[in-house]
């Protein structure tokens, strides 16, 4: 899988992303969801400030921990990321924990290929810096809106409200207009039809 694969995964949300029929084993569930969430996985964490290397790391142990006997799933999507998403975390804890003198990280885009930067449009290079600044709340609530979760969906992903999810969502929507200059813009273009 290459980086344009995880970038370019479009999501079909005329489709429930959560379908509720009970509790799946998790080795069935791997071997049907791999090839479709595998990309859609990866691009979740790269959102949440993730390298490529540590997205696709922590994504693979998200399948790698579904495979485990006797686990059974009810939500998988839901599941893949949350998994995922503490693997990364793990996978940052640990990282500081035998390099205490390492500097706090900071996001930027840094998991891009050369391939990728040459097709990746300035617009876009600014918008997925500017998700990369926002707040870990923020970033996290705009990246599950990003893949298609309800408020719903992701106040219990993240174990928080939904009214804690609206409020981050606005707050990362606010922070990319006024990081893009858009505010105002499509007021003015309104009055001027």
């Amino acid at each position: 899988m290459t980086v344009e694969d995880a970038l370019s995964t479009d999501l079909d949300l005329a489709e429930p992303l959560e379908v509720t029929t009970g509790p799946q084993p998790g080795i069935q569930l791997a071997g049907v969801l791999h090839d479709e969430q595998y990309p859609a996985l990866v691009r979740f964490l790269l959102l949440h400030g993730a390298s490529w290397a540590e997205a696709q790391d922590a994504a693979q142990d998200a399948f790698t921990q579904m495979c485990v006997p006797g686990v059974s799933i009810t939500h998988p999507r839901a599941w893949l990321r949350t998994v995922a998403w503490r693997s990364w975390v793990s996978q940052q804890v640990k990282l500081e924990e035998t390099c205490a003198e390492l500097p706090e990280p900071q996001p930027s885009l840094r998991w891009h290929t050369p391939a990728h930067a040459a097709e990746l449009g300035e617009e876009e290079r600014r918008v997925i810096s500017l998700l990369l600044q926002l707040p870990a709340k923020q970033r996290a609530a705009m990246a599950w809106h990003l893949d298609g979760f309800t408020t719903e969906e992701s106040a219990r992903a993240m174990g928080t409200t939904q009214a804690a999810v609206r409020q981050n969502l606005a707050r990362a929507r606010a922070a990319l207009k006024q990081g893009l200059h858009l505010e105002g813009r499509f007021v003015n273009e309104r009055g001027k039809a």
